[in-house]
């Protein structure tokens, strides 16, 4: 189990390569994933000699000096944001340190202008290499993701006993929330979406005051977090008896799943994980029907590398937790989507989902 000095070990590992002395970190995920805690505010200063300084202001001041000193952590206290500069000089001049990387995809071009012009060191931009190490699991946030998974699960199989004909999207939505908060999701940050029949061939729609009629299908895709960690999950499930248009494409998607498991592995390309499910859906009778990329990432982010989708780069690696998500979108009538989390270790690819995609009526 990685601790987060390990965390921070890697990270200076960059800094060696790159000729860095320190590293500043502003993003909150990135925060999260060095320090363990979550604030709204906040910078994280990693030194290549080896110090870690957590600069936040007041509001958190005897939260983190509780949770990170005993971690290592030197926590500074900021009044103002304009002393965040102030006291990363103090630490620039007592490490001795000649370049600093700032995260640049977490600031604009103004602030990071004005970081540049009052810091005392040369400032480079740090731009992908955390987020490539934060792509790389270590076995506490894998555990995490799967306790956030379990939470997905248990609410999803309470909430099939709840759906009625007559019941709003919304009210179906709502109750979904209920359930994964009393079955353990951290409040901040899960997502949800619950769409049926025509309103399901929407890839991205929200719910709506729509009821739900008997024949029709619900989409549901949803997400917990444990830790501060997420899950991702999707089901499409049938109030009544599916029509055989439907059933028809169920089986294509539920086919593709199967497929995708066995061909994501270790040395596999995003882009052709993508190109392998996506051929497949298409020779199958449903060309242009698959309207978003086939998954991406996941960990205190929802949305993050590695991505398989048509202009990913990535190459799949132990480590990697990736969502599959393959669907049949067709406008007017309906849309299905089945999603899974697959973790890509040295012995295989593990599906961390345990809820079945065999097609359930209510």
């Amino acid at each position: 189990m990685f601790s987060l000095k390990t965390r921070a070990d890697r990270l200076r590992k960059v800094l060696e390569l790159i000729r860095a002395d320190a590293c500043i970190v502003k993003s909150e995920d990135s925060r999260r994933y060095l320090t363990g805690v979550s604030t709204s505010e906040g910078m994280v200063v990693i030194t290549r000699s080896g110090n870690r300084y957590f600069l936040v202001d007041q509001r958190y001041e005897e939260f983190a000096t509780r949770q990170l000193v005993p971690q290592g952590f030197t926590v500074r206290t900021v009044g103002q944001r304009s002393e965040y500069a102030m006291f990363i000089n103090e630490i620039i001049q007592a490490d001795k340190i000649k370049v600093a990387l700032l995260e640049s995809n977490a600031v604009n071009h103004e602030e990071y202008l004005e970081m540049e012009n009052a810091l005392y060191a040369k400032v480079m931009p740090l731009k992908t290499q955390l987020d490539k190490l934060r792509m790389v699991k270590d076995l506490e946030e894998v555990e995490n993701i799967k306790t956030a998974q379990r939470i997905n699960e248990k609410s999803f199989e309470e909430l099939l006993a709840y759906i009625k004909p007559g019941m709003s999207e919304k009210q179906v939505q709502a109750k979904l929330v209920q359930l994964l908060l009393e079955n353990g999701s951290d409040l901040e940050k899960f997502h949800i979406c619950c769409v049926s029949g025509v309103n399901s061939s929407l890839v991205h729609g929200r719910a709506t005051d729509k009821k739900i009629e008997k024949g029709e299908n619900i989409m549901l895709e949803f997400g917990a977090v444990y830790n501060g960690y997420r899950s991702d999950m999707a089901r499409t499930v049938v109030l009544g008896k599916a029509s055989d248009d439907f059933r028809k494409a169920y089986r294509v998607v539920q086919d593709a799943c199967v497929i995708g498991q066995l061909y994501i592995r270790k040395g596999v390309s995003g882009r052709d994980a993508d190109t392998e499910i996506r051929h497949f859906i298409e020779e199958n009778g449903y060309r242009n029907y698959f309207r978003h990329s086939l998954g991406h990432g996941i960990g205190i982010s929802l949305f993050e590398g590695p991505y398989l989708s048509q202009d990913s780069k990535d190459i799949l690696a132990p480590g990697h937790v990736v969502t599959m998500e393959p669907g049949i979108y067709i406008p007017g009538k309906f849309g299905i989507r089945i999603e899974d989390l697959l973790y890509i270790s040295d012995k295989g690819t593990e599906n961390l989902t345990r809820t079945t995609r065999e097609l359930m009526e209510l």
